[in-house]
């Protein structure tokens, strides 16, 4: 792995504390679990997981640098994930409901969703950028394919922790008006990650 990986040791925990944070796609894996139960939840959460490794295998052969040597696409991108996230928030906040507090449900509408998740985006690219070794030091395509598969292992288990600790306080939203609680503060969670993503790093 050494050779394939700039830094293992730093590329394992960069990995593990990036995926296992808080962000849109842990809220979202929540959610599920909380909405949907335990099979669902695995399976956004394997959506995820595999969604992003494939993000990060894409940066690592080469897109991350034509994203950045666009000007403003980068930005561009971002904006547009923000304002998803935010109508995310607002379907949210106006449902009394739980049919839609996990928007992405299923494997496919997680793998989908890294493209609009400005985390996940920001993640791919740096995770690319840091640990897919130079033409110098090693084949950049084997190292890509390299980083993609430990970034999609090392997100497995994370993704996981956070879909079970949704089904796990699954029952509590049984009680009258619950649902609408839930919903109501996961907006403006949500709300709070996109003021944090629009700023971090300025």
């Amino acid at each position: 792995m050494s050779s394939l990986i700039a830094t293992p040791a730093a590329f394992v925990v960069y990995v593990l504390v990036a995926t296992i944070t808080p962000g849109p796609n842990n809220l979202m894996l929540l959610a599920v679990g909380l909405t949907k139960g335990h099979a669902a939840a695995l399976r956004t959460g394997l959506g995820v997981a595999t969604g992003w490794g494939f993000q990060v295998l894409l940066c690592g052969l080469g897109i991350g640098a034509a994203i950045k040597a666009v000007p403003g696409l980068a930005t561009g991108i971002e904006v547009l994930g923000l304002f998803y996230l935010c109508y995310l928030a607002w379907k949210l906040w106006i449902s009394a409901d739980l049919g839609s507090a996990a928007p992405m449900l299923g494997y496919r509408g997680a793998f989908l969703f890294q493209w609009v998740n400005p985390k996940a985006l920001s993640m791919s690219l740096t995770t690319a950028g840091l640990f897919v070794v130079s033409p110098k030091a090693g084949s950049p395509f084997a190292s890509a394919f390299a980083v993609a598969i430990g970034s999609m292992l090392i997100c497995i288990p994370s993704t996981a922790i956070w879909a079970l600790l949704g089904v796990t306080f699954r029952t509590r939203l049984e009680k009258p008006g619950a649902a609408k609680r839930f919903n109501r503060a996961a907006a403006l969670l949500l709300v709070g990650m996109v003021i944090w993503l629009a700023f971090a790093g300025r």
